[in-house]
């Protein structure tokens, strides 16, 4: 049990500095899986604002030993003041988090939740109501967190839930196996077929429906993460001068540098294939977001109004109409009616759905809504004048739906849980 109890300590004080492996991120997410006390339990330990306050009471009792300890541990010895008319070393948010958490963690009484029945837990939280502002409300049966998802159709307009098959090999097209693993779908030609194949024009489509997301390889290796209430379409070997996909939804990419010969009259040279996404929006204009081998989202709802495109690395040209606009690491294009505009944003927060958060839209409460309601497959509903205030901190995508509300209540939103008719009503 012990040894159970570090491992969740270490992944945890990781997962609070942002330094999770991919492989460590897949066991913390299998123990939040395991039993929805888990999920409470850590939603508890990473909530900003509790972590705030213990803090303070840790750095101002007999538990300095602890404090300077876990300090120690994290940040090579230097200690941490929160009162501003002391001298303080300025310590990243990520790395106060993960102390706090520690010495949460390892404080007595905490492992409480560990072992103990849901049903106990919820019963001693009513029982301490009084005594305790932080409650956990009980889980909601009817609508839950989303998961790995999605519907995949074939050439010859068949369909395969990709939820309802075993891992391994799915079919083969042409040259080209198609292959599920642990909610990734990959596409691999056969080794030693360089030659052109028939099937270049063929194409298939991963369509993920609200609440659910997925993982694709494409045929050049190129990664494309799948977000909620999206579709991507793309031919099942890249072929000529180019490599074109077409996106509704969300999506974050991964693509491939890849090489193409091309032969002039005197001589033959490689040069880059561009790697072209194609978004029609519901006015009917089109827009295109070319690239050379870099990471950027790209987000094509239709009720966001606009397509927004995120460079993550790398360089990006978006078309609009006839407008066309390069950006840069850490820049957004916006592009509307066939005109861009640019601005610097964060892009690791508009990328958190990868990493398993939903992204925050700050003072733009309507956004932050629209993303939750796609990841829980729930209405918003707004009563009177939306609110003009913002949401803070990070939002997990495995927390249940009524912490969510509870979190919302905590940013001075006022909004309440309709589970029969799947809608939150915001009021103002």
């Amino acid at each position: 049990m012990q040894e159970k109890v570090n491992r969740i300590t270490s992944l945890i004080e990781k997962f609070l500095e942002e330094q999770l492996l991919p492989e460590e991120e897949k066991e913390l997410n299998e123990w939040l899986a395991e039993d929805e006390q888990n999920r409470l339990f850590f939603q508890q330990i990473t909530d900003k604002s509790i972590l705030r306050e213990k803090l303070k009471i840790y750095q101002s009792t007999n538990s300095e030993s602890i404090w300077q300890k876990t300090m120690q541990k994290i940040d090579g010895g230097k200690l941490v003041n929160l009162y501003p008319e002391k001298k303080v070393y300025r310590i990243p948010y990520t790395k106060i988090a993960a102390a706090a958490a520690v010495i949460l963690l390892i404080s007595a009484g905490t492992w409480y939740y560990f072992g103990q029945p849901v049903q106990k837990q919820t019963a001693k939280t009513e029982n301490n109501n009084n005594n305790n502002n932080n409650t956990v409300s009980p889980v909601s049966n009817l609508i839950v967190p989303g998961s790995t998802k999605a519907i995949l159709t074939l050439a010859d307009g068949s369909t395969v839930d990709l939820n309802g098959v075993q891992n391994g090999a799915l079919t083969k097209q042409g040259l080209t196996q198609v292959t599920k693993t642990d909610g990734r779908l990959t596409y691999n030609r056969e080794p030693n077929t360089d030659g052109p194949q028939n099937s270049q024009n063929v194409y298939n489509t991963v369509t993920t429906p609200k609440g659910g997301e997925y993982q694709i390889t494409l045929p050049d290796g190129s990664k494309v993460w799948l977000n909620a209430a999206s579709s991507l379409r793309f031919p099942i070997a890249f072929a000529g001068n180019e490599r074109i996909v077409e996106l509704t939804g969300e999506a974050y990419f991964e693509v491939n540098h890849q090489n193409q010969k091309v032969t002039t009259t005197s001589t033959q040279k490689n040069t880059k294939t561009p790697f072209i996404v194609k978004i029609t929006t519901p006015s009917g204009n089109l827009n295109e977001v070319e690239v050379l081998g870099t990471h950027f989202n790209v987000m094509a709802y239709a009720e966001e109004n606009a397509v927004k495109t995120t460079l993550v690395e790398g360089k990006v040209k978006v078309t609009s109409g006839n407008s066309i606009q390069t950006i840069k690491p850490g820049e957004q294009a916006k592009l509307k009616d066939g005109g861009i505009t640019v601005k610097n944003v964060d892009a690791s927060e508009v990328i958190s759905w990868t990493k398993g958060y939903i992204p925050v839209g700050g003072p733009d409460l309507d956004y932050t809504m629209r993303q939750i309601g796609r990841w829980y497959d729930v209405n918003i509903i707004y009563k009177g004048k939306k609110p003009e205030t913002s949401f803070e901190g990070k939002l997990s995508r495995t927390v249940s739906i009524k912490n969510v509300i509870e979190l919302l209540k905590a940013n001075n939103i006022k909004a309440e849980l309709n589970e029969k008719e799947r809608t939150i009503v915001i009021t103002s």
